[in-house]
């Protein structure tokens, strides 16, 4: 991500002499994306042989999810994101009270 940031940095007149801060920016940059809840799904298989995982740009690999935008509830987040990331429509399948919540770093994400 620093590098990518670097090139845009350098590559935008508007920002670009601000270069020399662009350590502090990325730090408060991720400091940020903590605080965001993401929302998803899990996919079994019917026989529960199998599982739907999505490799992440870090190359992590992870359940369909992503982070909640303003105004939205959880639910229309989760069927959002899942179309995003893999072309399906969960919102006939999706059951408020069955969910699973984890907290790592700071950052919770329901699936």
């Amino acid at each position: 991500m620093g590098e990518f940031a670097k090139t845009l940095f350098m590559a935008i007149p508007s920002v670009c002499y601000e270069l020399e801060n662009l350590p502090a920016f990325l730090r408060e940059w991720r400091k940020y994306k903590l605080t965001i809840p993401t929302y998803g799904a899990i996919f079994i298989s019917q026989d529960n042989s199998h599982v739907l995982m999505v490799k992440r740009y870090s190359g992590n690999w992870s359940f369909p999810r992503g982070k909640m935008e303003s105004g939205k509830n959880p639910e229309e987040c989760a069927v959002r994101e899942v179309f995003e990331e893999v072309g399906s429509d969960i919102s006939d399948l999706i059951k408020s009270d069955e969910y699973i919540e984890s907290k790592k770093e700071e950052k919770y994400s329901t699936l």
